[in-house]
């Protein structure tokens, strides 16, 4: 199994992790610091930082990459660098959960999805969108994986992609069915047939969502990798940890080392 780095690990690092903010706050300050006449250098340093950490892979986030407000220069810069510091892109996070979105609009998504290489799509939508998601999904050869956030438990997620198999599935975001209360490892045989990523996410305490190092937290993270194994899960694991209030690099570093070694006693 391929281990990505989320980019939005680094999340609140534009407002200098000032912690007490809004997800969107941060997001939008992290848009404007990339998407800026200073995007070659800004991109370079994120994956630069990512390469050093001792990754080979990522899932961008959109705020370090806008499908609908990137230029075609902003994204052939982009695939130059990934190429160049040898990044493949397992996943990408537009979400569609604007009720209707123009298929126009969502086309365009996966052009930029296509350019960059990334074979999945991680996020949410609204129900409406389903059909065209389908439609492109097939068309690009890109799936779009559900991310559990709202969602209590696996049927709530199937329930979601039931008609739109194989092009839309479920990326299992551990750490917020751990939020839920909901157990991570029975929904990786719940969601078996459908999964097309997983998050690996560790959080604090249930009913609430703050992420840490994998293993410090409540989420059984070598049994999740353990019953991955047994259903022989073949894509990616994205490690995810979001704090706001502190470069997480150091930590993702260890939660990786972590990983590897719990895929290695799992061979």
């Amino acid at each position: 199994m391929k281990l990505a780095f989320m980019t939005a690990n680094y999340v609140a690092e534009a407002l200098q992790y000032r912690p007490g903010l809004e997800w969107g706050a941060y997001q939008e300050e992290t848009f404007r610091k990339f998407h800026s006449a200073s995007f070659a250098y800004e991109f370079e340093q994120l994956l630069y930082r990512i390469k050093r950490l001792g990754f080979n892979a990522l899932e961008l986030w959109v705020a370090h990459l806008d499908p609908l407000q990137a230029t075609p220069e902003m994204i052939k810069t982009a695939v130059g660098l990934l190429e160049r510091y040898e990044l493949e892109v397992v996943s990408y996070t537009p979400s569609f959960r604007t009720p209707h979105t123009g298929k126009e609009e969502i086309k365009k998504v996966y052009e930029t999805a296509k350019a960059i290489g990334a074979p999945v799509l991680a996020n949410g939508f609204h129900a409406s969108n389903a059909p065209v998601i389908y439609e492109l999904g097939k068309q690009y050869g890109i799936k779009y994986g559900i991310e559990n956030h709202p969602e209590k438990n696996a049927q709530e997620v199937l329930s979601q992609i039931e008609g739109f198999a194989p092009w839309i599935g479920s990326t299992l975001d551990t750490g917020w069915f751990a939020t839920q209360g909901y157990d991570p490892v029975k929904a990786v045989w719940e969601l078996k047939d459908h999964l097309v990523h997983v998050h690996l996410k560790d959080v604090a305490a249930a009913g609430e969502h703050d992420s840490c190092e994998l293993g410090q937290g409540i989420v059984p993270i070598a049994d999740v990798i353990s019953h991955l194994k047994a259903i022989h899960y073949q894509g990616a694991l994205t490690i995810e940890h979001e704090p706001m209030d502190h470069d997480p690099s150091d930590e993702v570093m260890k939660s990786l080392i972590h990983v590897r070694q719990l895929l290695n006693d799992n061979l």
